[in-house]
């Protein structure tokens, strides 16, 4: 008889949150009742966890942020937290320190390292196991977490997840939402996120939150980090993109805010079979033997494959290991697996003003192309489009983006400035509106799109 463990390690990740970039900005709006509604009108308290320490002088990702949420006029909060780096302290302290105003919290913020290939490096218990799905699903059915009641958190509360692109990672923001009791709304970037400094001097005065887009290649833990491969692999991968391959890969610290660079990390896991008996442990000494060992074992290979990385840039190494069972002695193997991930980086700036050159793009607070929510909030995925903002309707965005991802000039300068300042304009050709330069299959989602748009304005007569 087996008895399987899946385990999953945290990598060293990145300071930062990536984009899928066919997502369509709606507006979501929470359900709640009219009660909270007539009578929520005290100011709210915001409070922040800085939920880990920088081991790193050039990624001083907490450290920023801890700066960034006590002093930056528009999203500072009252109280900051910096020395709470497990989810079970963080529901104690809202517990044990519950608002003067005698009202629930209405901001809580949540810094912690993290990426949507695995999970956060926050704990759940301190010394305990990485948050994930599982290990809060787990401490919750075990009693371990003090899930806060209605006079703490309520569906106006806001659980806002500031880690590398986590919104990918649904069934995380859903269980983070069961930690808080099910009513408040978990948030959640899709894109990067990081700090920087816009003064030389380091001024945390000068930190701003920027967003960004990503792009992926990967190599094997155990080779050289290999600049023309890396390049090769990301035009493969991006045959449409003209970004600067090669100035990204060589860049590793920006000189200002605006500029491409890269950041690389590790991404583990690992897995445990124990047996009755030294006879029943696979051989696995030689590489057919591994690679067999891993074809059998699907839960294994699901695992691999959950984190979106071809498994051939996974280093796999095997432990044997002996534990006792009262008198008896049981033995297991343990595979541990790694693949080297690089990640290339470009900020959204947003227009310069005389006061800053390098103005973060910041997007609308509801808009699901760039965050995701917990399941416990309702979407409304279809906005009204208005005369103030006629570029927000869901067909015309997607119509749109199509020319604006090559660089269109659109005939409204409105519009053009509106996809360049959100990140989805590439400045890789100069095309019509009406032009016959998109292919087959671009040009038939246009016309896919303007008969639904057609449609849906009959039907509106």
């Amino acid at each position: 008889m087996n008895r399987r463990v899946l385990i999953v390690l945290l990598a060293i990740v990145s300071l930062h949150s990536c984009k899928d970039r066919g997502d369509t900005a709606v507006v979501v709006t929470p359900v709640d009742t009219v009660q909270e509604t007539l009578v929520d009108t005290v100011p709210r308290t915001s409070i922040t966890f800085i939920m880990g320490t920088d081991n790193y002088s050039y990624n001083q990702y907490y450290t920023m942020a801890d700066h960034y949420y006590r002093i930056n006029p528009d999203d500072r909060t009252e109280v900051v937290v910096g020395d709470i780096t497990s989810l079970k302290q963080v529901l104690d302290y809202l517990r044990d320190n519950p608002p003067a105003n005698e009202r629930p919290y209405g901001l809580i913020n949540l810094v912690s390292h993290g990426n949507e290939f695995i999970d956060l490096q926050a704990t759940v218990t301190p010394r305990g196991a990485r948050i994930s799905p599982q290990s809060i699903a787990k401490a919750l059915a075990d009693s371990i977490l003090a899930v806060p009641d209605t006079t703490l958190v309520d569906s106006r509360t806001q659980v806002y997840l500031h880690g590398c692109a986590v919104g990918h990672n649904q069934a995380l923001l859903d269980g983070l939402a069961d930690a808080f009791g099910g009513r408040a709304v978990v948030k959640a970037s899709k894109l990067f996120e990081y700090y920087a400094y816009l003064s030389p001097n380091k001024n945390p005065q000068s930190i701003r939150h920027y967003f960004a887009r990503t792009w992926y290649a990967f190599y094997h833990p155990d080779s050289v980090f290999h600049e023309n491969r890396l390049v090769r692999q990301l035009r493969r991968s991006y045959p449409h993109d003209t970004t600067r391959w090669r100035e990204g890969l060589r860049r590793r610290i920006q000189e200002n805010p605006s500029q491409l660079y890269h950041y690389s990390f590790v991404v583990p896991c690992s897995y445990s079979e124990i047996y009755g008996s030294l006879s029943n442990v696979p051989n696995v000494n030689s590489r057919s033997g591994r690679e067999q060992w891993i074809a059998e074992h699907k839960e294994y290979g699901a695992l691999l494959d959950s984190m979106r990385i071809p498994r051939k840039y996974f280093q796999n190494k095997f432990y044997m290991q002996v534990f006792e069972d009262g008198d008896s002695i049981l033995y297991g193997l343990r595979v541990k697996s790694r693949a080297g991930v690089v990640c290339l980086i470009q900020p959204l700036v947003a227009a310069p003003t005389p006061e800053c050159k390098y103005n973060p793009y910041v997007p609308d607070h509801g808009d699901t192309a760039i965050f995701a929510f917990s399941k416990n909030y309702h979407v409304a995925s279809e906005p009204a489009e208005t005369e103030q903002h006629p570029y927000f309707s869901p067909f015309i965005w997607q119509r749109n983006e199509i020319f604006a991802r090559y660089g269109c000039h659109f005939s409204d300068p409105e519009l053009t400035n509106f996809y360049k300042n959100s990140g989805l304009w590439y400045p890789i050709a100069s095309i019509k509106e009406n032009t016959t330069e998109l292919t087959e299959i671009e040009q038939l989602n246009i016309e896919l799109i303007q008969t639904i748009e057609k449609e849906r304005k009959e039907k509106r007569k």
